[in-house]
């Protein structure tokens, strides 16, 4: 059965990128452009992986990762940010709950893709 992945990401180009990428690469990709379609989706679908950007307009990424760990707490949520004060971010996501951070722009796709397959063997 391939894994599930969830983009959610309010940018079409970077999930267009998603699907492009992992879609090859064994995964059913799933999409959402907005946090709260994202977090619906995700309670139907329930992935084993969720890629979230951070700032989207209505329901932030933030908000999403809070929602999707209290409903789904077996789904890896991976950040994406391109926000100012990082490391401040970075470490309140990863005490909400996240299991990783990246930033964007992505400077790797492989890394990425290690960092989900890492997260579909824990």
């Amino acid at each position: 059965m391939m894994p599930k992945l969830l983009a959610i990401d309010d940018e079409q180009e970077f999930t267009n990128l998603m699907q492009n990428y992992f879609g090859p690469r064994g995964f059913q990709v799933l999409i959402a452009h907005a946090g709260d379609d994202g977090l619906r989706l995700a309670q139907k679908e329930k992935p084993e992986v969720c890629v979230i950007d951070l700032k989207m307009p209505g329901m932030h990424g933030d908000e999403v990762l809070k929602k999707i760990k209290e409903t789904l707490p077996n789904t890896k949520c991976i950040m994406v940010t391109a926000s100012e004060g990082e490391g401040k971010t970075r470490a309140h996501l990863m005490e909400m709950g996240a299991f990783a951070c990246f930033d964007k722009p992505l400077t790797s796709l492989r890394d990425l893709e290690s960092k989900i397959r890492e997260a579909l063997n824990t």
